[in-house]
């Protein structure tokens, strides 16, 4: 999608002010958090408070972890953001994500995984593109365009509707004509690589100023997807949620 502009991922602190949580100083030598824990190396959030600056999206359901894990919260910063997201951490393993930013969209696919082999893994489990006005669905408009005229003309933006996932996911699907031609028999696919699968965890949001395109699978992911959360660095140093 060469349209959508990614635009500078630095974001003045004064957007940031006020949001969220107060967090802790990123800066060597500061105090101890205050349940003794450790701090996040990147961002410096102290661990144990970690989960208060996650801004939790209505409607999701937490994934089943695999006996003996846990959740911990990890981060994955690019440019002069990070991510913070509820993470599995089973036998003393934590997934890790990363988050690489090109010239359209941040990439975020696993680093390490506490639950699949990963190591090698070039998934990309989540698309960031910036969304704003006027359009916030820019994004999902634009890869509309790439179809075919025919089923472009037979696909649209609507609310996905499903249980478990954020109230606010969206898929790009065939409209009510489009689908009643289709079969009835199984799960379908359509309206392109970042449209509607039935046959997995594929969805949209518009939130942070960002649309996300989430492609998780059929798998229980093993990082909690509505609980990332974008967190810009404030003036003094430190983090809060991007509104």
């Amino acid at each position: 999608m060469k349209s959508v502009v990614f635009g500078a991922l630095c974001v003045l602190a004064a957007m940031a002010a006020g949001c969220g949580p107060k967090p802790d100083a990123n800066t060597a030598g500061v105090e101890a958090c205050p349940d003794d824990g450790p701090r996040l190396p990147e961002t410096g959030i102290c661990e144990g408070r970690a989960v208060a600056y996650l801004n939790v999206a209505e409607g999701a359901r937490t994934p089943a972890l695999p006996d003996g894990c846990e959740w911990a919260v990890n981060e994955a910063v690019f440019a002069d953001q990070a991510l913070l997201y509820r993470a599995a951490r089973c036998n003393g393993v934590t997934t890790k994500l990363s988050a690489s930013p090109g010239a359209h969209q941040v990439e975020v696919k696993w680093e390490t995984s506490a639950v699949f082999d990963a190591s090698d893994s070039e998934q990309v489990l989540i698309h960031l593109f910036t969304s704003g006005p006027p359009n916030p669905q820019f994004a999902l408009t634009d890869s509309m365009s790439a179809l075919p005229a025919a089923e472009r003309s037979s696909c649209e933006v609507r609310p996905a509707g499903i249980e478990g996932w954020p109230a606010d996911a969206l898929v790009i699907a065939p409209n009510a004509a489009a689908r009643a031609r289709l079969p009835n028999d199984g799960p379908i696919s359509a309206c392109g690589p970042m449209g509607l699968d039935e046959d997995s965890q594929r969805y949209w949001r518009i939130s942070q100023g960002y649309a996300w395109f989430f492609d998780l699978g059929q798998e229980e992911p093993d990082f909690d997807p509505g609980s990332v959360t974008v967190l810009v660095r404030d003036a003094d140093g430190s983090w809060s949620a991007k509104p």
